[in-house]
């Protein structure tokens, strides 16, 4: 009986927290093609990500999420890009392998970009990350370790020229659910819900400095919004830094440099402004980008 009230309790837990399925990120506006697929193939080389966060360090069991993604062209107007995604919190974990494909057509004055993604899920609660203070009943140290796989996909639309850029995106399609059959007749369904972005930034050029504010807006149905203010600014095309805002949560400081013209890391740092800001000592997160292009190009930040 505690084993289904354990195991209810995190599933509950789990449908609680639906409107940050998707994993919470700093940098979206250098990794964007992990929330819009609309962005694949819109730069002119092609990328390689690779994305750590971790967030509300000192709180236990907090959020911990790691991203590997490529983007590229593979003809003048179509593009392939695709990445794996690993995403802890407590017991539970997402799991999802991502292939997406976007086609461009040229106006007068911008670029529109549409992109469809494709995605297998597995999403699991691990038994062995839970502790209880009373451990007298041996029905909780058995194995309450689940694990299931679900499709899915993603539509976004992303418009965009030297100066402006606009994107809309529609995550997790499908809702598919995921059924989790625990030992002693235990079931359980976690639902995946729609996630829509909207994103939009201008770049201007002031001598050897290029400012870049951008915004980000994101909700579910029913459940409360995310709203991102960002101001990157970036010198000589090598070194960058950036201040952020993400409304009734945190503040976000933003440092970053190019070497040679092939990388770019990027580190950021979340100051918490929200409720749980006694509780953890902030969040971090850690992008690196290698550009490839040819060798007679430079390529622009």
């Amino acid at each position: 009986m505690r084993k289904a009230i354990i195991i209810s309790f995190f599933v509950a837990f789990a449908v609680q927290l639906s409107a940050q399925q998707m994993p919470q990120l700093s940098q979206r506006m250098i990794d964007e093609t992990t929330y819009n697929p609309g962005c694949i193939g819109t730069k002119p080389y092609s990328q390689i990500f690779l994305h750590h966060r971790s967030q509300w360090v000192g709180f236990d069991n907090a959020p911990s999420t790691q991203i590997l993604s490529y983007d590229g062209k593979f003809k003048e107007e179509m593009a392939l890009g695709g990445y794996v995604l690993n995403d802890i919190t407590g017991p539970t974990r997402r799991f999802s392998v991502n292939a997406g494909y976007a086609y461009r057509f040229a106006f007068k004055d911008f670029m529109m970009s549409t992109g469809l993604a494709v995605s297998v899920i597995q999403y699991g609660i691990d038994g062995n990350k839970i502790t209880v203070h009373e451990n007298t009943d041996l029905a909780i140290t058995e194995n309450t370790s689940e694990k299931a796989w679900r499709p899915d996909a993603s539509f976004g639309a992303y418009m965009y020229n030297d100066k402006f850029y606009a994107g809309l995106s529609i995550m997790q399609l499908f809702g598919s659910k995921f059924k989790l059959d625990f030992p002693g007749d235990i079931e359980a369904q976690i639902k995946q819900v729609r996630h829509y972005y909207f994103t939009s930034g201008y770049t201007m050029e002031t001598g050897q400095f290029t400012l870049q504010p951008s915004i980000l807006f994101g909700t579910t149905i029913a459940s409360p919004s995310q709203l991102d203010f960002n101001i990157k600014a970036i010198y000589n095309n090598r070194f960058t830094g950036g201040i952020g805002y993400r409304v009734n949560d945190a503040i976000t400081i933003l440092t970053g440099i190019k070497i040679k013209e092939q990388f770019f890391l990027a580190y950021s740092y979340d100051i918490i402004v929200g409720r749980l800001r006694k509780y953890n000592s902030g969040s971090h997160e850690i992008v690196l980008l290698f550009m490839l292009q040819p060798k007679e190009s430079k390529t622009s930040l």
